[in-house]
C-alpha cells in the first residue's frame, strides 16, 4: 500500500512540475543580439515624449525594472491606452524630448500558454532628481517569415531614441525554461 501511495504522489508531482514547466513564461537574454548589443550599456537621448506607466498586469515580469516605457509610436499605443482607461495602467510620469536613457540589458520572454515572444530591453532614467527603471518591449515578429522558418524574423518599430526606423530583419532565440 505504502509503495502505490508513493507511485501516486510521485506521479501527481511529476505531472505538476511537466505543467508548470509548459505553462510559465520563460526568458533568455538577448543582450548580445543585434540590434541589443548595439544599444545596451549605452546613454540615449529620448529624441520625443516618453510615458512612464506602473502596470498591474506586469508585461515584464521583471521585478527590478517595476515600470513600462512607451511613446505614442509604438505598435500597443492603442492598447495601452484602453488599459490606461480601464485602470490597468496608472501613468507615473512623461519624459520630454531630450531625456536621457541608460540601457543595460535585454530579455526575450515567451509566454508558456501562447508560445509568443517579447523582446523587451530594459533601462534606467534620471530625471528631476528621480531614478526610474523600466523596460521598453520592443519588436515584433513577422508571422509569414517565421512560419516559412526565415531565421530573420524579427522587426523593429522606431524606438523614441531613434532617429529613424530600422528596417531590417533580425534573429533573435526563443526563450526556453532550462
Amino acid at each position: 500500500m505504502g509503495i502505490i501511495a508513493l507511485v501516486v504522489i510521485g506521479g501527481i508531482g511529476l505531472l505538476v512540475l511537466i505543467i508548470f514547466a509548459t505553462v510559465k513564461t520563460k526568458s533568455t537574454s538577448i543582450t548580445k543580439y543585434e540590434p541589443f548589443k548595439e544599444w545596451v550599456g549605452k546613454t540615449v537621448i529620448l529624441n520625443k515624449e516618453a510615458i512612464l506607466f506602473k502596470d498591474k498586469m506586469e508585461m515584464n515580469h521583471n521585478r527590478d525594472y517595476p515600470y513600462v516605457l512607451l511613446d505614442s509610436l509604438h505598435p500597443k499605443w492603442q492598447y495601452v491606452e484602453e488599459q490606461k482607461a480601464i485602470g490597468d495602467l496608472v501613468e507615473i510620469t512623461r519624459f520630454p524630448a531630450g531625456t536621457t536613457l541608460k540601457f543595460e540589458k535585454a530579455i526575450q520572454y515567451t509566454n508558456g500558454v501562447s508560445g509568443f515572444s517579447y523582446p523587451t530591453i530594459f533601462g534606467t532614467i534620471i530625471s528631476n532628481g528621480k531614478e526610474y527603471k523600466a523596460g521598453y518591449q520592443w519588436g515584433e515578429i513577422n508571422l509569414g517569415k517565421s512560419f516559412d522558418k526565415v531565421e530573420k524574423c524579427w522587426q523593429f518599430h522606431q524606438a523614441p531614441w531613434q532617429k529613424e526606423k530600422d528596417t531590417a530583419f533580425y534573429a533573435l532565440p526563443t526563450a526556453s525554461f532550462w
